[in-house]
């Protein structure tokens, strides 16, 4: 069930939502939708579930063979305007799988003041854009591998994190923040196969996690930065930057 007729106003504040997840309900769901990518079926369900008021972006932590999951997500809507959302449009078994009386909300900072630093842990696909062949078609390929290309073979200079630091450092500048190339760190990496609409081929591609400490240059820039997220895929699980305290 998927509509947005009706949806209940928003303050404009920024949210930090959290919701429990009932990770074999969500299996059962992706199942009868025939959904294989649990990003594409989680953007997909948060759809339905909320229409326009879906955080977006989010991130979902799930421990492997776990019957719970916790999404975590930014958006305008608060716990209430999602539990109203919710007990509109989604089907009984959506419901299972995210229970009203497990989502919560908080009001995020109206600004971070420059020269702020913050710690942050951050899942991004990083990925540039490049010409595929010789005609104008682009795709998406690993920033490492795109790096590693301008090397001779097995002359590779720079490490998989210190070329996805490179990335993030760049995509952050653009939102108003500086990156401590000192404090980075990859926390997880894999490749994995994403399939974002229906009928059409899987993308494969890098799936990371970052973890270090930025700085806010822009306050009006970085607002941004957490409304909308760091670089592609940012509606399917990426981009989300979750903050976390600074070591002193």
């Amino acid at each position: 069930m998927t509509t947005t007729a009706n949806a209940p106003e928003t303050t404009g504040v920024l949210q930090l939502v959290r919701a429990e997840i009932s990770v074999r309900d969500f299996h059962r769901w992706m199942g009868t939708r025939r959904l294989q990518d649990p990003d594409h079926a989680m953007h997909c369900l948060l759809t339905e579930c909320f229409g326009e008021l879906a955080p977006r972006p989010f991130r979902l932590m799930a421990t492997r063979g776990a019957a719970a999951a916790c999404l975590y997500g930014y958006g305008a809507a608060d716990a209430g305007d999602l539990r109203d959302a919710a007990a509109t449009f989604a089907e009984p078994l959506q419901s299972r799988i995210i229970p009203a009386d497990g989502i919560q909300s908080k009001p995020m900072p109206s600004e971070f003041p420059a020269g702020k630093r913050l710690g942050f842990d951050l899942r991004i696909r990083p990925v540039i854009r490049k010409a595929r062949g010789s005609g104008r078609e682009e795709a998406e390929v690993d920033a490492f591998q795109a790096i590693a290309e301008t090397f001779p073979p097995k002359r590779m200079a720079l490490t998989r994190e210190q070329v996805y630091a490179h990335w993030l450092a760049d995509r952050l500048g653009k939102r108003g923040a500086a990156l401590d190339q000192d404090t980075v760190r990859l926390a997880a990496f894999q490749r994995s196969r994403a399939h974002r609409k229906l009928h059409r081929r899987h993308i494969e591609g890098p799936d990371a996690v970052m973890q270090g400490v930025l700085t806010v240059a822009d306050p009006a820039a970085f607002a941004d930065a957490l409304r909308l997220g760091i670089g592609r895929h940012r509606a399917y699980g990426y981009g989300m930057l979750l903050l976390r305290p600074t070591r002193r």
